[in-house]
């Protein structure tokens, strides 16, 4: 499945730009199974696991996932460092600026106020993914770079050029659908299944979710953001990037405020301190990538930071 999209984005890459096929066809090809799931929780009233699903998530992601995506991607160029594109480094701002509606969520509970926040916040996010101008001049990009940057770029367009024939938008679309079929049908099972084995090994909810459940769950995220990056391809490199930070999104703004929601209709206990430290993490983690917003050009030890803070984190 992760092949599959991995393909699909590669294709599609080429004629879309990369905020629209990462940040928002991809990553809710990916978000969807774990949406239900988390909904699922919530209508059986297990808010704890729905806690302990959306931090695990958030932090796997944003260390391990985006961590390969920057180190695999840098170590594949002559210049082992990556550039990211204007309207990916504007996706990453706003992730960074998501972070307000988990804090607000420490702050006041499960409120209701916070949980429409939190749902008009990515409704916005989507907007702006699908209809603002990302467009940035070819020479503007150039010039950020060094000579090392500019031989990649140059071995990029050889490599374009050499392809047979350029590939059809429908076999794009349907690597795609294939791909997100083959997470949903598959992602659930998988799920359950370790679900099952923790609890067969007396392993707390909160601790499950936490830990089991995300690398499960975010497995598809993590072997797509290696299948695209592995090549160096600037391209491909952005709309792994853009993949996982548009997944991020939905979770600390979408999936939250439904948490709030939930949690103001139904009378949810917010658990203190363990709510607390599990969202603390998630806006250390989310806010460390959302930060990648603020320049273009990333080295590859960045990736290594990253994973590193993963295990800080456990």
């Amino acid at each position: 499945g992760a092949w599959c999209v991995s393909e699909g984005g590669d294709i599609l890459g080429d004629k879309y730009d990369a905020t629209v096929i990462g940040g928002f066809v991809i990553a809710w090809l990916n978000t969807l199974p774990e949406a239900i799931f988390f909904i699922t929780a919530l209508n059986a009233e297990n808010h704890r696991f729905a806690v302990g699903a959306i931090s695990g998530s958030v932090i796997v992601v944003n260390t391990i996932a985006v961590g390969l995506c920057v180190y695999i991607g840098a170590k594949a160029r002559s210049s082992s460092r990556i550039t990211l594109q204007k309207g990916v480094r504007y996706q990453a701002l706003i992730l960074l600026a998501s972070c307000v509606i988990v804090l607000l969520t420490i702050m006041f509970g499960f409120n209701l106020f916070v949980g429409i926040l939190g749902c008009i916040f990515y409704v916005a996010f989507m907007g702006y993914t699908l209809y603002a101008d990302h467009s940035e001049k070819k020479s503007e990009t150039l010039d950020l770079m060094d000579d090392k940057e500019l031989i990649d770029v140059r071995h990029e367009s050889e490599d374009e050029s050499d392809d047979e024939e350029e590939q059809p938008t429908w076999k794009g679309m349907a690597f795609l659908i294939a791909g997100g079929l083959i997470i949903y049908l598959f992602s659930l099972p998988f799920i359950d299944a370790v679900v099952e084995m923790g609890e067969l090994l007396s392993i707390g909810s909160l601790a499950l979710a936490f830990f089991f459940a995300p690398v499960a769950s975010e497995a598809p995220e993590i072997l797509e953001s290696i299948s695209l990056s592995r090549k160096g391809k600037l391209q491909n490199i952005n709309i792994a990037f853009s993949n996982l930070v548009g997944g991020t999104v939905s979770k600390t703004t979408l999936l939250t405020g439904i948490l709030c929601l939930y949690g103001a209709i139904y009378k949810f206990e917010y658990v203190s301190p363990s709510y607390t430290i599990s969202l603390l993490l998630v806006c250390l983690c989310a806010g460390a990538v959302g930060a990648f917003g603020l320049t273009s050009r990333h080295e590859a030890n960045r990736g290594i930071y990253l994973v590193l803070l993963f295990f800080f984190c456990s």
